[in-house]
């Protein structure tokens, strides 16, 4: 390495701390963010119309000791079984009509409007208050 690449080298490692640059955290939220940020999303979004965290059944499951549960669902008109984990929940906020519930499998959730952040986000927060 020349002098002059030492040089540039160590002109970026200083920018980049002097600036508070974190590479390995570029602009994304951690999950602790992302489920406050979810959390505000559940309440505000209508998901406590159909859903409670307390375990009382309500027009839909409740979602509070889900995780690592194992379930029934109809998917593609057959039943299955699954076991509760991050991809599931994604994909229940993304495509509530894919995996029913057995027991809920003539209530309709509606089609949600979220972004994928957002999506995340209320992932994020379902799976912080199951891991409490």
């Amino acid at each position: 390495m020349t002098g002059f690449s030492k040089m540039i080298c160590l002109f970026f490692i200083g920018l980049s701390i002097f600036s508070g640059c974190n590479p390995s955290n570029s602009g994304k939220a951690t999950t602790k963010e992302n489920a406050a940020k979810g959390e505000v999303l559940f309440h505000s979004v209508g998901c406590t119309q159909c859903h409670s965290l307390n375990g009382e059944t309500m027009y839909g499951p409740a979602l509070n000791n889900i995780l690592k549960t194992s379930i029934r669902v109809i998917r593609e008109g057959k039943e299955v079984s699954l076991t509760v984990d991050r991809e599931y929940i994604h994909r229940s906020i993304q495509n509530p009509e894919y995996e029913k519930l057995l027991e809920f499998k003539k209530q309709k959730m509606p089609k949600t409007e979220l972004s994928e952040d957002q999506i995340n986000q209320l992932t994020d927060y379902l799976i912080s208050i199951n891991e409490k």
